[in-house]
């Protein structure tokens, strides 16, 4: 066989190919920005509490 490498790796994973994963991705890489963030978390959150069916 052929040589093997390896990282040592600290932070988030995302799995694309997930689709879960991925809209997690989506909306906690929207929340964070600056930019984006603010307007997007107060969207998210009256999305969450005042439109979805209980």
């Amino acid at each position: 066989g052929g040589p093997v490498h390896g990282v040592v790796f600290k932070g988030r994973r995302y799995d694309t190919g997930d689709r879960g994963d991925y809209l997690r991705a989506i909306v906690q890489l929207a929340a964070e920005r600056e930019d984006l963030g603010p307007d997007f978390r107060t969207w998210l959150r009256s999305y969450v509490t005042d439109e979805l069916p209980s």
